[in-house]
């Protein structure tokens, strides 16, 4: 244990001086290089999916490579990469030959790329006609309204279509761009979101116009409304002095959102029964057709809950009509009596 503290220096500059030693020396090491597109031209798209990295044979001092590589990885994309230039390229397949020119590692000037030996490193890319599309958007949220409210209309998307561009055959098997699975409960009011669109099962090299949508989405309180004695109406062909309903009146309850029962009055609701009906269906009483005049811009399958009639049936009567030669008969034999 004597002397420990020489023997921690003697060891530091030993390592230290191993250091400068190996950083004398350039070494060969095999890195994942990104591979970046440049100037294609605006007609063109890539119809294909070239390699998004590339592995190369890179020579350098360790340091400056164990550097690069640290970055490469932390998905610093701008490092290092494998330029292609496209400014010639045409329609079709084409295959484009990587070299020592293609490297590009702006802040690792000693580095250098190292071609193989025996054989040549290329990239095959597949161009096509570039093309613009309207894709419709596919909602993958849900919504839930609170308990004691109900959404009064379908979620409404703004845009509900993304412009894309990219090749002629990759666009036009694009059939929808679905948003993120996400969960809104617990609504109490109308409410817009903000939602991603989800591109992660989208072409590559497709470029969307947009990337986030909105969804306006209406809640209301449900609540309920009457209506006291609402005409109940006899239609179709029949005697109008023989038959009529009882009772020809009932009361009606709506349960709904409470501002879409605000907009209804009692004009707004026809009550009325067929009179071919009672003989289709062979009964005595049936219950009231309900005719509900809404505004165009409700939405009667989401606002209205539930409609209830008091009665809930209305049945048929016939009058008994005596005809005027018996009403005689029957007086002439009262008068010899």
């Amino acid at each position: 244990m004597k002397h420990i503290a020489l023997k921690i220096t003697a060891f530091i500059f030993g390592i230290a001086l191993w250091l400068y030693v190996v950083s004398l020396n350039t070494f060969k090491m095999d890195i994942e290089v990104p591979v970046r597109l440049v100037r294609l031209p605006e007609m063109l798209a890539i119809a294909s999916k070239p390699p998004r990295t590339m592995s190369v044979t890179l020579e350098g001092e360790p340091f400056d490579l164990m550097r690069l590589r640290s970055r490469i990885k932390g998905g610093d994309t701008t490092t290092a990469a494998i330029i292609i230039d496209l400014q010639d390229a045409e329609l079709g397949a084409t295959r484009k030959l990587i070299g020592t020119q293609n490297f590009s590692a702006p802040g690792f000037p000693n580095i250098k790329f190292i071609e193989p030996d025996n054989q040549r490193l290329f990239v095959d890319l597949d161009l096509d006609t570039r093309i613009e599309r309207n894709v419709p958007v596919h909602s993958m949220v849900t919504f839930d309204a609170a308990t004691g409210y109900l959404q009064t209309d379908v979620p409404k998307l703004e845009p509900d279509f993304i412009t894309v561009s990219g090749a002629r055959n990759v666009i036009t098997r694009i059939i929808e761009i679905p948003t993120d699975t996400l969960v809104y409960d617990s609504l109490k009011d109308n409410a817009k979101f903000s939602v991603p669109l989800d591109f992660s099962q989208f072409p590559a090299h497709v470029t969307p116009a947009d990337s986030i949508i909105s969804i306006s989405v209406k809640v209301q309180k449900i609540a309920k409304k009457s209506f006291p004695d609402i005409p109940v109406r006899l239609i179709g062909m029949f005697d109008k002095k023989t038959f009529e309903l009882k009772p020809n009146k009932v009361s009606v309850e709506i349960t709904g959102g409470d501002r879409t029962l605000d907009s209804i009055s009692k004009e707004n609701l026809e009550l009325f029964v067929e009179f071919n009906r009672f003989q289709i269906e062979d009964v005595d009483s049936l219950a009231p057709t309900v005719k509900l005049t809404l505004p165009p811009n409700v939405n009667r399958e989401k606002s209205i809950k539930a409609i209830q009639l008091s009665p809930d049936k209305v049945s048929l009567f016939e009058n008994k009509v005596i005809e005027p030669a018996v009403v005689d008969s029957l007086d002439e034999d009262a008068e010899e009596k």
